[in-house]
C-alpha cells in the first residue's frame, strides 16, 4: 500500500453507515465457523463481527501500517499464507484483490486453505467506466467486471453461488464525476459527508440496481 492508499483505508474505515450495510450483506453469508478475513486492513470488520456477534475472526494483512493496528487492537492474525497450516471454512476478502497484479494467483491460494465445501466472499471494486483517478491514487490494478470475475473464480475450481452489484449511488457519482472531468481526492470530509446524508438514504436504490450495476460487486461462491 501507497501512502495514498492508507489514508483512503483511515478514511473508509469511519463509514459507519457504509460499513454496516456493506458487513450485513457478507454476513448473510458466513454462518461461522473457522473464518479468515484476506486483506483485513485495520481489523474494521472484524471488530464488527466480535462486537455484534461476538464472534471471532482471523485476519491477514500485508502492510507493516494494517499489522501495526492489529496488534494495537489484539487482533489475531496470520503472518503468511504460503506456511500456514491452517484451514477455514469461510474466507471475506473486501477490496483487496484489485490490488494484486496477480490475481488468479491468489485466488488458487485461497483456495488451497479453503476447506472442501468452504466459502469464499468476495467484495470488489466493479466497473472500468467508473475507472478514476481515485483508482490511480490507491493503487488499483483493475475494476472488475462481472463476467471476467466469474472467469477467474472458475479457473481457480470454485462455484458461483451468487452475485449482486453493491452502492448503485456511488457508481453514479463516480459516473458523472468521470463525464464532468472532475478530479476526485479522498477528501475524508466529503466521505464523511456522503456516508452520513447521502449513502444513508439512497443506498435503498440497490434493491432496485443490484442486478445491473453498482460501484461494488459482491460475489459468493463455493470451493468444488
Amino acid at each position: 500500500m501507497n501512502d495514498d492508499d492508507i489514508h483512503a483505508l483511515e478514511s473508509i474505515d469511519k463509514l459507519n453507515f457504509y460499513n454496516s450495510y456493506i458487513f450485513e450483506k457478507i454476513l448473510k453469508s458466513v454462518f461461522f465457523g473457522k473464518v479468515l478475513d484476506f486483506g483485513c486492513g485495520f481489523g474494521t470488520f472484524i471488530e464488527y463481527v466480535k462486537h455484534n456477534l461476538n464472534k471471532e475472526i482471523i485476519g491477514y494483512d500485508v502492510n507493516p501500517k494494517a499489522i501495526k493496528e492489529l496488534e494495537k487492537k489484539n487482533i489475531n492474525y496470520l503472518k503468511s499464507l504460503e506456511n500456514s497450516d491452517q484451514s477455514f471454512d469461510y474466507i471475506i476478502s473486501m477490496n483487496t484483490l484489485e490490488h494484486i497484479k496477480d490475481d488468479q494467483l491468489v485466488l488458487n491460494q485461497l483456495n488451497k486453505i479453503l476447506k472442501k465445501g468452504g466459502i469464499l466472499v468476495l467484495y470488489l471494486p466493479h466497473s472500468m467506466k467508473v475507472w478514476t483517478n481515485l483508482d490511480h491514487l490507491v493503487g488499483h490494478q483493475r475494476r472488475y467486471t462481472k463476467n471476467d470475475l466469474h472467469k477467474k473464480i472458475k479457473k481457480s475450481n470454485f462455484k458461483i453461488l451468487s452475485t449482486e452489484y453493491v452502492d448503485s449511488t456511488g457508481w453514479l457519482v463516480l459516473f458523472l464525476s468521470k463525464f464532468f472531468k472532475i478530479d476526485l481526492k479522498y477528501d475524508e470530509k466529503r466521505l464523511l459527508i456522503y456516508d452520513k446524508y447521502i449513502f444513508r438514504y439512497f443506498k435503498y436504490f440497490d434493491i432496485l440496481f443490484k442486478n445491473f450495476f453498482g460501484k461494488n460487486i459482491l460475489v459468493v461462491a463455493r470451493k468444488l
